[in-house]
């Protein structure tokens, strides 16, 4: 009798669990009031779904409007925006000022919580952003470019762009004696220029180099300048694309630059804009953690039921054998 109960109980649980993934994994967003949602936002769906690609996310990850919802938070109104302004002591001036500062402006922005994350970061990082965007304008960066290169920084995957910075950095540092250097050896201006091609290749950046000289640009490499005497008064031009094609920046080296501690330098700052850039990613995984997780969670204790379930079982199954 204690056996054919137990094994009822097994059957009930794993017919329990079996619905309950059923449930987690079938349900989805009702396409009615997503269509509402969307007209209190003025968006499309491919709009929002474009938003949430930006957060490695979608609408099929979410499993009801509500959740949906409470990932992407409140949209901005004009009480909690002046709550913001308040809590940071600021005007709505002082606001447009800010978002200015790093290419954006209030209407880029759709719900609170993401203006807040931005103005907190671009508050704690001002310093930071003002420096390396002063040096790396001698080199003809400009702030809409720095935007650029940034926004690609914190679009790429988090782990596989981490793995392949963290020694390339420490390269980076070990070469710090070359600061203030005014002329490099072959051997430190090849070190620099292969720092620079695996900067790119870490970042998915489709950079192309050309010696550029009145209004001559001549394809080039950059290990090719190494074994060259002179450029012959020609300037390095950088031309960064990203995989698609599209042009995220560019930067001119004169010829006394290129074999100088600037190559150096100037490499250097432009890793603090990758710094910053993986900062913010690690903020935006932090503060945007996908409610969807929890379904993760779920299926996994499902799982755990069904191994147990079926474990009782068998031990069960032996005990009647024997």
């Amino acid at each position: 009798m204690k056996r054919s109960v137990l094994f009822f109980t097994c059957f009930l649980v794993m017919i329990f669990s079996i619905g309950s993934f059923q449930q987690v994994t079938k349900a989805q967003v009702n396409e009615g009031h997503l269509e509402e949602y969307l007209s209190t936002l003025n968006w499309t769906q491919g709009e929002l779904e474009e938003y949430l690609a930006t957060l490695n996310s979608s609408i099929d990850a979410f499993h009801s409007l509500e959740e949906l919802k409470t990932f992407v938070g409140p949209s901005i109104t004009n009480n909690n925006l002046n709550d913001l302004l308040g809590k940071y002591n600021m005007t709505h001036n002082d606001l447009e000022t800010l978002l200015a500062e790093y290419g954006e402006t209030l209407d880029d922005y759709k719900f609170i919580d993401d203006l807040e994350i931005d103005v907190q970061f671009f508050l704690r990082y001002q310093e930071e952003f003002a420096i390396v965007s002063d040096f790396l304008s001698l080199f003809g960066l400009t702030e809409d470019e720095m935007e650029n290169v940034f926004d690609h920084v914190s679009s790429l995957d988090e782990e596989v762009s981490n793995q392949k910075l963290a020694n390339l950095f420490e390269s980076l540092e070990a070469l710090s004696y070359l600061q203030g250097v005014d002329e490099l050896s072959r051997e430190e201006q090849e070190q620099i220029f292969s720092l620079w091609d695996e900067m790119f290749s870490a970042l998915n950046i489709d950079a192309r180099y050309y010696l550029v000289k009145d209004d001559s640009m001549t394809p080039t490499e950059l290990q090719s300048l190494v074994t060259r005497d002179t450029v012959d008064g020609s300037s390095l031009y950088m031309a960064l694309h990203n995989l698609d094609g599209d042009v995220l920046a560019t930067f001119i080296f004169s010829e006394d630059m290129v074999d100088s501690h600037l190559m150096y330098e100037s490499l250097e700052q432009f890793g603090e804009i990758v710094k910053l850039a993986l900062q913010y990613q690690e903020v935006l995984v932090k503060e945007k953690l996908p409610i969807t997780a929890g379904h993760y969670v779920a299926k996994v204790l499902v799982s755990i039921l069904l191994i147990v379930a079926g474990l009782v079982m068998l031990v069960v199954r032996r005990r009647v054998i024997v």
